[in-house]
């Protein structure tokens, strides 16, 4: 895949911006369950710690993996390393989803309906930063999240959408 020509400092500024959000989102997630209204504060911590963890670490790679593709001017430097980083978010964003799905009782109900909607928008802006990096690396997106997973991705992202129908093209001819 040929590098992409960016027109302007400031879209770069954008797209990198687009990466840092999660940063924003992880301190969020804390945020929320440290609110007042949240009882039991450090038991439902526990639940969101590795995913904010993942998140944070994610963010540094994907920061990192985005300056040195802007630095050699759109050539990626190392697709296995923005792949892992991805992976590994969408997996704590299901260890997430199973950990609260296994607490039973009243206390963590409550906090299903707090802190999934932060979540759902971690899940929603990693679709963003694939779409920032999908402009410079092809990604391999089956060993990045599951397939219902890049279903959903597809609706949402017509960028995406369009490249993997080219590549799904490109390799029946």
């Amino acid at each position: 895949m040929n590098a992409v020509k960016i027109n302007s400092l400031s879209e770069m500024e954008e797209k990198y911006y687009e990466i840092t959000e999660l940063y924003d989102l992880a301190q969020e997630l804390i945020n929320t369950v440290e609110s007042e209204f949240v009882h039991h504060r450090s038991q439902q911590f526990s639940l969101v710690e590795p995913l904010v963890e993942e998140l944070s670490e994610a963010a540094d790679v994907l920061t990192d993996e985005f300056m040195a593709i802007a630095e050699s001017k759109g050539k990626p430097k190392n697709k296995n390393r923005i792949e892992s980083a991805m992976r590994k978010v969408y997996a704590a964003i299901d260890h997430y989803h199973k950990q609260v799905g296994a607490v039973v009782g009243e206390t963590h109900t409550g906090f299903r309906n707090i802190a999934d909607p932060i979540v759902k928008k971690i899940k929603r802006q990693m679709e963003s930063v694939i779409a920032v990096f999908i402009d410079f690396v092809v990604l391999s997106l089956d060993r990045i999240m599951h397939k219902s997973e890049v279903e959903e991705l597809k609706q949402r992202q017509e960028k995406i959408a369009i490249m993997l129908h080219a590549a799904a093209q490109g390799q029946g001819t």
